[in-house]
């Protein structure tokens, strides 16, 4: 039971720091939505310099097929490090676990192709 104390302990963090992480962000998003909120509420003017000022960060262009090409090469990563393991099962270990990114991947890329691309033009 002790050997695995560090292991969880390690492993826990990731899922814990992702969540600090989403989590402020998502309280900054709502603060600049109550900032601009009460800004209409009082018949303000809210112009684009305002909105930039306040911290309103848009979303990349692109994003879609940015985040489709890292999946889809952790993917191919976590595949070919499956091939470089001497062990027998190693191979087909590593391809079951590449096969989530690189699937949600090209997904991505999809979505980017028939729908993202054509709203950016």
């Amino acid at each position: 039971m002790h050997d695995a104390v560090p292991v969880i302990a390690i492993f826990g963090c990731i899922p814990l720091v992702i969540w600090i992480i989403m989590s402020q962000r998502n309280k900054a998003k709502a603060k600049t939505a109550e900032i601009i909120t009460s800004l209409i509420g009082k018949d303000k003017d809210v112009t684009p310099e305002i909105i930039k000022a306040i911290g309103y960060v848009p979303a990349r262009s692109h994003g879609d097929l940015r985040t489709s090409l890292i999946l889809m090469a952790l993917g191919a990563a976590l595949f070919i490090l499956g091939g470089v393991i001497p062990e027998e099962e190693a191979q087909q270990i590593f391809a079951g676990f590449s096969a989530f990114p690189f699937l949600i991947g090209i997904a991505l890329l999809a979505f980017w192709f028939f729908i993202s691309r054509h709203e950016n033009n």
